[in-house]
Order: structure tokens, then C-alpha cells, then sequence
């Protein structure tokens, strides 16, 4: 599922039933230990597990709701994956940059946007 796609299932809630996710995923955060990561990591359960007893018993769009989150959380690395290497132009140069060059070296933020 796309981010507009899941943004639009999200949006697209009822008042009660946008209170119910948020309320939903804060257990899941609770039982998990406070992680914001809703997939597994480091062998923990997941929220598919947590889900699973009452998953049913949920409304239809909260159920497509909370479906649409845990999609995203799935996907990506996991905690303790290497990030894929990938190459950016420095700015202000024709010079590339990997970001395995970094690896061992010291942290690396990426923050993404447009400026169109």
C-alpha cells in the first residue's frame, strides 16, 4: 500500500474510529515496551501477534487502518540491518558520496524533501 493510499484510509476515519486506532496503537507500543516500531525487531513480539486474539472484533475501516500501519512497518530494515549503499551528489560538486563510506566512521542523518 502506498503512503497516499494509507493516508487516505486514515483520513478517512470516523472520529471514534480514529480514537479507537490511536488507542490501539498505543497498546501495542505499551505491551511491545514503548517501541513506535510495530513490526518485529530483535525477536519481540509483533503487533500482528498482539493483534491476532481480537483482530476480528475491530470495525472494518479500523481493521484496514491498522493493516495499512503495519505494512509500513514491515517494510524497511529491521533493527540491526545494514541500510542499503546507495550514492548522492555532494552539493555544490560533481563529486558522489556512498553511504557505506560512512560505515564505522560516525552516524549518518538523511532528512529527504522537495524544493519544487
Amino acid at each position: 500500500m502506498l503512503k497516499a493510499q494509507r493516508d487516505s484510509v486514515i483520513s478517512g476515519l470516523s472520529g471514534d474510529d480514529r480514537q479507537n486506532l490511536r488507542r490501539i496503537v498505543v497498546a501495542i507500543k505499551e505491551a511491545r515496551g514503548g517501541s513506535p516500531d510495530l513490526a518485529n525487531d530483535g525477536g519481540r513480539i509483533t503487533a500482528r501477534e498482539l493483534l491476532a486474539g481480537w483482530h476480528e472484533e475491530l470495525p472494518g475501516e479500523v481493521r484496514t487502518a491498522l493493516e495499512a500501519i503495519l505494512v509500513r512497518d514491515e517494510t524497511g530494515p529491521k533493527v540491526g540491518e545494514l541500510a542499503p549503499n546507495f550514492f548522492l551528489k555532494r552539493l555544490g560538486s560533481e563529486d558522489r558520496v556512498a553511504l557505506s563510506d560512512f560505515q564505522g566512521h560516525r552516524p549518518v542523518a538523511l532528512a529527504f524533501g522537495s524544493y519544487t
